[in-house]
């Protein structure tokens, strides 16, 4: 290989990785996480059709909902209280009923997250 070529192939590396990298810096939230809010949500909505009826049912869907539509960037979901929500809310699915006391705590894990509060200890 020629030293020309080896430096235009070298200049040529450094311009695709510094584009990939910009690209996933600060476009990844409006390329990829944007569109794929409406596939968690559907997801979310398709665990809940198992769940009986109830008021609680819908309130925690909508809440759900609203929680992943007002996220800004994809480092929100990686955080510590939704890991306990996503524990609880399996918890909360085990025996397809979702009671007022499973709606609170859950309904208090999300705002707390959505307040950047800590949750308060019952």
């Amino acid at each position: 290989m020629k030293k020309g070529c080896f430096i235009q192939s070298i200049i040529l590396l450094t311009i695709i990785t510094a584009a990939i990298l910009y690209i996933v810096n600060h476009k990844f939230n409006e390329i990829i996480f944007n569109p794929s809010k409406g596939l968690i949500v559907s997801q979310i909505t398709k665990d809940l059709n198992y769940v009986k009826d109830s008021p609680e049912k819908d309130s925690l869907r909508v809440l759900v909902a609203d929680y992943i539509n007002n996220l800004k960037s994809i480092k929100n979901l990686s955080e510590q209280p939704i890991g306990n929500f996503v524990d609880s809310l399996k918890l909360a699915l085990k025996d397809s009923i979702i009671d007022k006391n499973e709606y609170i705590h859950l309904s208090k894990i999300l705002k707390s997250k959505i307040y950047h509060e800590r949750p308060k200890k019952d």
